[in-house]
């Protein structure tokens, strides 16, 4: 459904390429034919991650809360996403908010202004499903969203994502910038990083916890949390589509309405890792809006009617063999 000709020799700066969204956007603007520049501090993200497309695309190892390396690097583009940000799971964000909020605030508006001196064509705000107030009816749409307070668990995040979406409205509205606002919704896929536990998000957690045969496997929240997931590949696609399109002015929901809820998330990974384990809801712990689930009906008229390709099951079962051969190498290394 991409118009690849639209991309073609065009010059894309991917803020934050490096990390998990980023390999799979990287090599799509490359498979497109776009000259891509990848910008990122690899505080957590990592170049071997686009080895596949290192040859093809120029990397500054720069951050993008520094003014002058803003400038640099979006001197000359024709087309910035900025995938930058602090994220964590609800764990770590809870207890984090300053940091949270400082950190993207910084991460977005630096850049973004940036872009602004450089005359940057259109840009690209990537927000959160975090935006959306704490007591709202769901399929949540996005008109909303800036009204009420986020939700506790995530504030600092939330309020730094609904503060760059605002960004992206003025800065559009004054300086007749093209800027397209994405909220992506609970995003996995078989490219993610393990590292922290404590910083991962609730697919990659699960995952993790159930292959390596927890028992029992104590889940924060009550289980009834309900959310819909969406895999990377898919996210990529449609973050390109909503730039070359250029959807702008409004933000937009990359998400979908079927909903899983966390026990039934639990119990599908249980079966695909064949792991039974007493398994332990402590609603003690945090676990955000109790239903987070998109309405795609802007998305859906926005890109003529696209539909995810990637189903639950089948992005679990490439996330669990991606887990195992990361762990399996990282077994092989330590006996060397």
């Amino acid at each position: 459904m991409s118009d690849t000709g639209f991309w073609h020799a065009r010059r894309v700066l991917v803020g934050g390429g490096c990390g998990f969204i980023g390999s799979y956007l990287v090599p799509e603007l490359v498979d497109f034919g776009a000259i891509v520049t990848v910008i990122d501090n690899l505080e957590t993200g990592e170049v071997s991650t686009l080895a596949s497309v290192r040859s093809d695309i120029h990397f500054i190892e720069g951050d993008l809360r520094d003014r002058g390396q803003a400038e640099s690097a979006t001197r000359g583009q024709d087309v910035v996403m900025n995938l930058a940000a602090s994220v964590s799971g609800i764990g770590y964000s809870s207890a984090h908010h300053g940091e949270m909020l400082t950190q993207n605030l910084l991460s977005t508006l630096v850049p973004l202004d940036a872009a602004r001196v450089n005359n940057v064509a259109r840009y690209l705000v990537v927000s959160s499903s975090c935006v959306y107030p704490w007591e709202t009816e769901t399929p949540l749409t996005e008109t909303s969203a800036i009204t009420g307070e986020p939700e506790p668990d995530n504030a600092g995040y939330a309020w730094a994502k609904r503060i760059a979406e605002l960004a992206g409205l003025y800065y559009g509205r004054d300086y007749d910038m093209q800027v397209s606002i994405v909220r992506p919704f609970n995003v996995y896929g078989g490219r993610y990083r393990w590292r922290s536990r404590s910083r991962a998000h609730v697919i990659p957690a699960l995952v993790q916890r159930i292959v390596d045969g927890e028992d029992p496997l104590v889940v924060w929240g009550s289980g009834r949390q309900r959310r819909n997931f969406i895999h990377a590949r898919e996210l990529a696609k449609l973050m390109c589509l909503v730039v070359e399109r250029d959807i702008h002015g409004e933000p937009i929901n990359l998400g979908f309405e079927t909903e899983t809820s966390v026990a039934e998330l639990v119990e599908l990974i249980c079966e695909i890792v064949n792991h039974r384990p007493q398994i332990v809801y402590d609603a003690s712990k945090p676990e955000g809006l109790l239903s987070r689930v998109a309405d795609a009906t802007r998305l859906r008229v926005m890109t003529e009617g696209y539909e995810p390709t990637v189903s639950l099951r089948d992005g679990l079962v490439e996330m669990v063999e991606a887990y195992r051969h990361q762990r399996a190498l990282a077994v092989e290394s330590a006996t060397r």
